[in-house]
């Protein structure tokens, strides 16, 4: 007799339908005159993925919380690719750029640092600032990352370099290796260029893009989407780090595209300049007004977890306030996954070690385009 197929519908911890297929073997008992049916081994529950490679893009302050986090989470066989925004010009990077005609360093070398494998006391190295003469101080890791650039094959090679010395495995690319600059279209029909003076313009931002605009993507950065079984979006600065990245051409196309979970990883204050009074439905239409609708999301990760008094006062003297989540969660796509997020320390942060595992498990139980759940 042909084995018996049962098939298992139910929900997962996030939601998600998920469902089982359980083969039984089956043959006949003549000493009980019927049929006997046993749970082949194998069969009983959803086989987690094993995760090879994950993407995430941004930069700032951000992306390196979420690479600490999938680092200390992930096995050491999977592959994380950090893929970061090449457009900053303001600060230590804005000056080393000018002055050398680098890729902007700063996000590049608090990435490395994020993914490192050795000694504490070497990465603590290359975020110390030297005084300079005038203008702003220079982390250590922001001159290295310049001098390799400078004297390497090309600066994908001089990140790989850096990488080397600090014992990260993992691979950290530019969203583009030409020199660009971001202009941002504002509602009330000025331009304003330059992602530092973003922030400082005054009106509210209808869309960015890139100058020159035809600047393409760093070798590695569309294959790497291609093949990711997670790619994760933010959390950062929405215009001048998350959309930083999607604007060079391809790189939204190839997010949309992936094949793996899709995530984006929801801000937890507005930012004052960028994004005054955003819920996360405006940060969802931003994604789409630059070429990633919500359907091309999977997940959207959320924080539910009050940011305390004390803290949101400070933040609200500043302009800021968090983010409301409006999206109900089941409601997708993408599918709300709400969360408690906040990192103890004194700034509004994510926890590495909360965020982590929520990315990894939402990744290990999400099917690839194409496989049948």
């Amino acid at each position: 007799m042909p084995d018996l197929v049962v098939v298992r519908e139910e929900r997962d911890r996030f939601g998600r339908v998920r469902r089982s297929r359980l083969r039984y073997a089956v043959e006949f008992d003549p000493d009980r005159g019927a049929y006997r049916s046993q749970l082949s081994p194998g069969h009983s529950v959803w086989p987690e993925r094993p995760l090879s490679s994950v993407v995430a893009l941004g930069g700032g302050t951000g992306l390196p919380v979420v690479l600490t986090g999938l680092r200390r989470h992930l096995p050491r066989g999977c592959r994380i690719t950090a893929v970061v925004t090449a457009a900053d010009d303001g600060g230590s990077s804005g000056v080393l750029r000018e002055q050398y005609g680098v890729l902007p360093p700063g996000d590049i070398r608090s990435c490395l640092i994020a993914l490192a494998g050795g000694a504490p006391e070497v990465s603590a190295a290359l975020e110390y600032r030297f005084d300079g003469s005038s203008g702003p101080q220079h982390p250590l890791g922001n001159l290295l990352l310049t001098a390799l650039d400078m004297v390497a094959a090309d600066e994908v090679a001089a990140i790989r370099l850096a990488a080397d010395l600090l014992g990260v495995e993992d691979i950290v690319l530019p969203s583009t290796t030409g020199r660009v600059h971001l202009v941002a279209d504002l509602v009330n029909g000025r331009q304003v260029h330059g992602e530092s003076k973003i922030p400082g313009s005054g009106a509210p931002i209808a869309r960015l893009r890139l100058d020159p605009p035809d600047a393409p993507p760093a070798p590695g950065v569309l294959e790497a989407l291609r093949t990711a079984d997670m790619v994760i979006l933010g959390p950062g600065s929405l215009y001048t780090s998350i959309l930083a990245t999607l604007v060079v051409p391809g790189v939204a196309e190839a997010v949309a595209a992936a094949r793996g979970a899709r995530i984006l990883v929801c801000n937890l204050m507005t930012e004052p300049g960028e994004t005054d009074g955003y819920g996360l439905a405006a940060h969802l239409e931003a994604l789409a007004a630059h070429g990633l609708p919500p359907e091309a999301l999977d997940y959207v990760v959320v924080n539910t977890e009050p940011v305390p008094p004390v803290v949101q006062a400070r933040y609200a003297a500043a302009g800021a306030e968090p983010v409301r989540a409006e999206l109900a969660p089941h409601a997708g796509p993408p599918l709300v996954v709400p969360a408690h997020l906040l990192d103890p320390g004194p700034a509004v942060r994510h926890a590495p070690d909360r965020l982590g595992p929520i990315l990894c498990e939402l990744a290990a139980g999400h099917p690839k385009l194409g496989e049948e759940e």
